[in-house]
């Protein structure tokens, strides 16, 4: 199902980068616009991934602090509000408000589904899976990895910079209007289920 996806998905690849979260704005905290300096500074490996990335998915998708990856650092992390969805050291700003928000304010849509933008935040020095639940899969998918051009994929291995909390550009695909459980696994502890609800209302847990 995503190789049908891939090229609608090409298109927006760089409005992803340059635009970033439009969640964190609309959830009034402060929003950082401009990659790390890391981010700016490409060796010949990292040119070998962005190569092979849109052929290649690994299942969960490495997505790291590091040369080549759409990514912002927070050294003051922001406490969460009200519409932010946290599983352990994971946090998703704004992302409650699509429950009943507007889907053209997240995004857009086309003929296989709706593609969302929303950062994901990883506490500093922190490695944690995100994983679509079994139910969900082939229906929902997340949007992160520049190097794979933001193709929706079942899961990503996220890796948070050692000092900072760190951003991730992207966000979520999903076919029609649905509730998608999330398993959140960080290193050396249980996983964690969130359910949320992408323009669905209301969702069950």
């Amino acid at each position: 199902m995503w190789r049908k996806v891939r090229g609608a998905l090409a298109g927006v690849t760089a409005l992803l980068v340059v635009t970033g979260c439009t969640s964190q704005e609309r959830a009034g905290r402060p929003v950082a616009t401009t990659a790390s300096p890391a981010a700016t500074v490409a060796t010949p490996a990292d040119v070998a991934i962005a190569a092979a990335g849109p052929e290649a998915d690994e299942v969960p998708r490495p997505v790291s602090c590091g040369p080549g990856e759409a990514h912002t650092t927070e050294p003051t992390p922001t406490p969460p509000g009200p519409d932010d969805v946290v599983a352990g050291p994971v946090i998703w700003r704004g992302l409650k408000a699509m429950a009943t928000g507007d889907p053209a304010s997240f995004g857009y849509q086309d003929a296989e589904g709706g593609h969302y933008k929303v950062g994901v935040g990883i506490r500093a020095g922190t490695t944690v899976t995100v994983m679509i639940g079994p139910e969900a899969r082939g229906h929902a998918g997340l949007k992160y990895g520049q190097a794979w051009g933001f193709r929706p994929v079942e899961g990503v291995r996220f890796t948070a910079c050692p000092d900072d909390d760190t951003w991730f550009v992207g966000g979520f695909f999903v076919e029609e209007h649905r509730c998608v459980p999330l398993d959140v696994t960080a290193e050396g502890a249980q996983p964690v289920r969130v359910v949320v609800s992408l323009f669905a209302g209301a969702c069950p847990g």
